[in-house]
């Protein structure tokens, strides 16, 4: 049986709090407050969630390093946001490709409006990438190791 890779960076806190909070955004809080906070939260979430996503789901077909893999997330999120942001015709195609996948989860209800202002969220793409090296650069601690009854 064949080992699903390791996809740390979409697999860890804070991308998937990132997840969370798009969701209840969506959910809970546009409908509640709809305004300016709520119209941007799930740009911030997307932005940033969406480039560890895209590598996530490339490991699982390619072998390409986590490097290459969150690049190619991150020029795919710029791309398909930007466009969605500025062109509505862009955004109802895409929820209409969104609603024959959203069916079996009991999703149905696909909505997104070009709005340019929501391109101030897309530095968030950068600090997904710049988050995915930090976190590559990061060695499991392991406790050194001491003499027992010998303390440092």
């Amino acid at each position: 049986m064949r080992r699903l890779p390791a996809m740390p960076e979409f697999l860890a806190p804070l991308p998937l709090c990132a997840v969370a909070l798009m969701a209840v955004n969506d959910r809970w809080l546009k409908p509640t407050f709809h305004n300016a906070l709520t119209g941007k939260l799930s740009d911030v979430a997307i932005c940033f969630f969406l480039p560890l996503y895209v590598s996530a789901l490339l490991a699982l077909v390619t072998r390409w390093p986590r490097a290459r893999r969150v690049a190619v997330g991150a020029g795919f999120t710029v791309c398909l946001f930007t466009a969605l942001k500025v062109s509505q015709p862009a955004a109802d195609l895409f929820c209409a490709l969104l609603r024959p996948l959203g069916a079996p989860l009991g999703l149905s209800r696909f909505q997104a409006w070009a709005d340019p202002t929501d391109l101030v969220t897309l530095p968030l793409v950068w600090a997904a990438v710049h988050y995915s090296r930090a976190t590559s650069r990061q060695q499991p601690s392991t406790p050194a190791s001491t003499p027992t009854g010998v303390t440092a």
